[in-house]
Order: structure tokens, then C-alpha cells, then sequence
């Protein structure tokens, strides 16, 4: 939530004076050493430590019987105000990201930017019962697809090596659910535990994992560059240890040598809808894992 001046210069309502913030999840568990990783903290009135899944419809429950405990005709007008006015806001804030996405010169190129990745798997995905599992691609997710659900996302992943068993755990709990469970995988990550693959193929664990594949420890290498001018050093020297290049990993001849279905190397966004929707197929239809590698520029 914002409020105050903050908000109104970013064309949002501030909070009404003695609103009451109320925090509901998980996030005080993740909480780390890495310096970057919370940046500034937002205050809350209320920390509520617990699983959203619960949380939310639990909530929502309670303040559906406290709103038809027969509200005065002019608090139902108020409030429908209110929510036609949210609702607009949000329709707002979503067109300027997409235009946003849209301007950037690499929406049409090759390869995509990750967000017209992003914006391609979910018109793919859109009308199944999905859950998003770690990774959000720089928040482009959660820009672009509709998180109509508590359950929708089960939560970030823990840093680097953690994602692709985060995401198997994620997509075994929901096995026989009838969930479409996602990931939207990073190459580095899976560097680090590629033999999760073959434990996906072998229990049959039916994850879409679509490649978020720029070829880098980017976000590491960003940091290098940014030292490197801070000491003025050469810069050109960051990619070292930060590429996945030279040879490019093929995810896609390693899944399926590991029994997955797979499709790419996938440079052209108009391209991933297609391909996602056939690994969506198989999943359905055979209920085995599918990759599609997805490859993006660098930068976000």
C-alpha cells in the first residue's frame, strides 16, 4: 500500500488518515543477509505471520458477513464507488505497463525481452486453473498475469539453486488437482541442480517449466559492472564467471534426455504461445513434465 505524498505524486489516493495497514504472509520467514534483498521496509499496524492460501479466503469470508449485516443503503453506494474507482486504477496502471513493456526495443527482437516472455506464456495459460511458482521475471509477472487466486503464486524462490525444487514440491503437492503449476525457470538456477530433471521425469511430476534464459548470472554481473565503475576498473571484464555462453547450454536436448518434453531454443515472443500451448497438451494428456526454452536479453 502507498500512502501519503508518495502516492498522489504517482497519481494513487493516499491512505485515508487512521487507516489501518494489515501485513498477511509468509515474508518475515525469508528474511536474509544478502544487503539488496528488502531494501526499505513498509510499516504495518498489524503483521499477520501466515499462509495466504488460508489467510485470504478466511478474511474475505469475515468481511463479506460483516458487509451484509444490513450496511445503510448510502455505506453500499460508497463502497461501490470505492471499488469502480480501484478497479479503474489497476485497468490504468496495467495498460502503461504493457505500453511500457511494448516500447522497449527489444519486445520484437531476438531474443525478447522478458516481459513480452511473460506477457506470451500467461495468453497461453490464461484460462487454465494455474499456479505461478517462484520466479516473477522482475515482477513482469506479476505485472501481466491475473492473481485472481491466494493460491496463484506459492511464494518467491530463496536465491539461486533453490527454484527448480522449490517449483517440483510445488508441482507434486498439486499433482491430480487438475492445477496448471508453472515455472518460470532462470538458466542459472537449473545449472545447479539439472538432476532435478530426471527426478521430475521419473515420479511423473507434471510441471510446465518455460525458461527465463539470458544466458547469464545476470544479476550478479550487473553488480560487477556497477563495482567496476565505482573503482574504475575495466568493465568489460564483468562477464567473467557471470556467462552462460560459449558453449549455450541446451536445455531442451538435456530435458528430454532426461524424459521431459521440450521445445527451444525460442527467440521470438511471437513464437512461445504456440509452443507453450503443446507442452501445456502434454502435460495434460500424458502427465509428464515439459520445458520450453525461452531465450531473453539481458537486462529486464
Amino acid at each position: 500500500m502507498v500512502g501519503g505524498a508518495d502516492a498522489e505524486a504517482r497519481g494513487r489516493p493516499a491512505l485515508a488518515a487512521g487507516c489501518r495497514v494489515v501485513d498477511i504472509g509468509l515474508g518475515d520467514l525469508t528474511v536474509g543477509s544478502w544487503s539488496q534483498h528488502f531494501q526499505r521496509y513498509f510499516q504495518a499496524d498489524l503483521p499477520i505471520l501466515a499462509d495466504t492460501t488460508v489467510a485470504l479466503p478466511a478474511l474475505l469470508d469475515a468481511c463479506q458477513r460483516l458487509a451484509g449485516s444490513a450496511p445503510a443503503p448510502s455505506s453500499t453506494a460508497q463502497r461501490e464507488r470505492r471499488l469502480a474507482q480501484r478497479a479503474a486504477l489497476h485497468r490504468a496502471e496495467r495498460e502503461n505497463w504493457l505500453a511500457e513493456a511494448r516500447a522497449d526495443g527489444n519486445w520484437d527482437g531476438k531474443p525478447m525481452s522478458p516481459a513480452r516472455l511473460c506477457y506470451e506464456t500467461f495468453q497461453a495459460i490464461r484460462d487454465k486453473d494455474w499456479v505461478l511458482t517462484a520466479n516473477t521475471v522482475e515482477d513482469w509477472a506479476r505485472k501481466f498475469w491475473e492473481f485472481d487466486q491466494p493460491y496463484r503464486h506459492a511464494g518467491k524462490a530463496l536465491g539461486t539453486a533453490t527454484q527448480i525444487g522449490i517449483s517440483l514440491g510445488v508441482a507434486l503437492g498439486y499433482r491430480g488437482s487438475g492445477k496448471l503449476v508453472v515455472d518460470l525457470q532462470p538458466d542459472g538456477d537449473l545449472l545447479f541442480d539439472a538432476g532435478a530433471l530426471w527426478t521430475a521425469a521419473y515420479h511423473r511430476i507434471p510441471l510446465l517449466c518455460v525458461m527465463y534464459n539470458n544466458r547469464s548470472y545476470y544479476n550478479d554481473w550487473d553488480h560487477q559492472i556497477n563495482v567496476a565503475r565505482h573503482r574504475g576498473r575495466d568493465e568489460s571484464m564483468a562477464y567473467l564467471g557471470m556467462e552462460i555462453a560459449n558453449p549455450e547450454p541446451d536445455f531442451a536436448g538435456l530435458a528430454r534426455s532426461l524424459g521431459w518434453y521440450a521445445e527451444g531454443p525460442i527467440e521470438s515472443g511471437n513464437d512461445v504461445q504456440a509452443a507453450v500451448r503443446r507442452a501445456i497438451r502434454v502435460i495434460e494428456e500424458e502427465g509428464r513434465p515439459a520445458l520450453v526454452d525461452t531465450i531473453t536479453t539481458q537486462e529486464a
